[in-house]
């Protein structure tokens, strides 16, 4: 049987070895009988335990991308940051604009008051550690007319004499990312780049945020790259004459994204009390009873609605939207849910909306959230408590907000009583891993994420598991050996990526 693959030697769902055909998992069994049923068969020796390849629940394909090619401030602190901006300035030239992303909230600050050192930079746009907050030098914010006047939901900070700081918040801040976008020459190989580093890490398919030129990146690489992709379109970006449907063999257009507030980190999470260590309640990116009308009309041609919410007053009149959504091939879905009202959970589970959430955020955000959420971190990640109402759960990584790391998800994950509050907030490992696999399947109304018979061989073989190891040595998608460690199959694996 020619074109048969045992993988013989690991553990896979309680059996020593797995046959691989056609892109499916042929059979399971020992090796010995499994090559007798495929004499024909190439067997390739492996040690670890094989697991369902993950989906990563939410992240921004061409997003990703480009951070892996701007200049990377996580973690560093304002003086750091500027000489490693002046460093890349020099190397791309004066005029274009130089971007980076991944500071902290406090080092842009810090950035900002440098307004001679930002000014030499000339054109920049800096995303902070959250992708809602950006900078940039104050002679380009004048440039882009946010002196004169802000789009509704968002802000251009000032100082205390009244002048532009260079920060931007919300909808201000996506002015500042229209006018930096990426050249069309950009779009594929940061689309391509993206999807690489995902295998690599296990992951053979993700849902993913795109406006339209987005959107065509990934349904060209899908088509190269056994990947798949579910997206969801801004609302904002979508045409009236455009239906959700498949975009490429391995892509497929689900649904619109709305925005309900803004971040954690920046103070513009939409709350129903003020914030504890500031008499703010956020803002409120979109007015519910104005948007019910669109929001229906665009779930009505067939899109599954996904709504950011991250505060509580926004899971609140996000969920009272969506319960009386028409219900097309995919369901309903809310982003993040970070924090919730009472009773929250078993609402969300009896209108069959997805909790679409990142534990991983709690690597940077569990600072925050005790500050921010004292007097209610019972509400505060609730994971527990949507596993037990029987909430659809799917995890994510929010790339390139924080790294698509299956660890880090799955420690955070299983890790969340961290929170406090005097509650459970988290989960078995188990059930952490089925919100990365069958959980993302079912949230885009499609089955998948098993190994068993039939199945689309999408397997990473792993030394201990997923939550023990980094990443995985092999990983399988579609049959197809898209990572492997140095070794046997190395080349193999490059060649398939490439």
């Amino acid at each position: 049987m020619e074109g048969t693959i045992v993988y013989a030697g690991a553990s896979v769902a309680g059996r020593r070895g797995v046959a691989v055909r056609h892109g499916r998992i042929a059979a399971l069994g020992d090796p010995s009988s499994l090559c007798r049923r495929f004499p024909d068969a190439t067997v390739r020796t492996v040690r670890g335990v094989f697991f369902p390849a993950a989906l990563d629940g939410h992240l921004h394909l061409l997003e990703y991308g480009l951070a892996l090619g701007e200049v990377d401030l996580r973690g560093l602190g304002a003086g750091e940051a500027l000489a490693r901006l002046a460093q890349a300035r020099g190397a791309l030239g004066s005029t274009a604009f130089l971007r980076g992303y991944g500071a902290r909230q406090a080092v842009l600050s810090e950035i900002a008051a440098h307004r001679d050192a930002l000014a030499d930079l000339g054109p920049v746009r800096l995303w902070g550690q959250d992708f809602h907050t950006a900078l940039t030098d104050p002679q380009t914010a004048v440039h882009l007319g946010l002196d004169r006047s802000v789009p509704t939901g968002g802000e251009a900070v000032r100082d205390a004499r009244g002048h532009l700081t260079g920060i931007l918040l919300e909808a201000a801040a996506a002015v500042l990312a229209e006018a930096a976008a990426p050249s069309a020459a950009e779009l594929i190989p940061a689309t391509r780049r993206a999807i690489q580093t995902l295998m690599r890490q296990g992951i053979v398919g993700a849902v993913t945020f795109e406006r339209a030129p987005g959107e065509a990146a990934v349904a060209k690489v899908t088509e190269e790259l056994p990947f798949r992709a579910f997206v969801y379109r801004y609302a904002e970006d979508l045409e009236l004459g455009e239906a959700p449907g498949a975009l490429s063999a391995r892509a497929a257009r689900i649904g619109a994204k709305y925005f309900m507030d803004g971040t954690l980190g920046s103070r513009t999470a939409w709350m129903e009390a003020p914030f504890c260590d500031t008499d703010s309640t956020g803002i409120a990116r979109l007015d519910p009873e104005q948007a019910l009308g669109e929001m229906h009309a665009v779930s009505a041609r067939g899109f599954a609605l996904a709504v950011h919410a991250i505060g509580d007053r926004a899971a609140l009149e996000a969920l009272r939207i969506l319960k009386g959504m028409p219900i097309g091939h995919a369901p309903h879905r809310i982003e993040h849910l970070q924090i919730v009202p009472a009773g929250f959970a078993q609402e969300i589970a009896s209108a069959g909306v997805t909790a679409s959430v990142q534990p991983c955020h709690l690597e940077q955000d569990l600072a925050e959230a005790r500050g921010a959420w004292t007097d209610r971190l019972a509400l505060a990640y609730p994971y527990h408590a949507f596993l037990q109402s029987g909430a659809r759960l799917a995890f994510g990584s929010d790339a390139p907000i924080e790294e698509p790391s299956l660890r880090l998800g799955l420690r955070w994950a299983t890790g969340a009583d961290a929170v406090g509050g005097g509650v459970r907030h988290a989960i078995a490992a188990d059930d952490a891993w089925r919100a990365y696999t069958e959980g993302v399947y079912e949230s885009v109304g499609r089955q998948g994420g098993r190994i068993a018979v039939g199945e689309p061989a999408n397997l990473a073989l792993y030394a201990q598991g997923p939550l023990e190891d980094d990443a995985p040595t092999l990983v399988l998608s579609e049959g197809v050996l898209v990572h492997c460690d140095e070794g046997a199959y190395h080349e193999e694996a490059q060649q398939a990526l490439n």
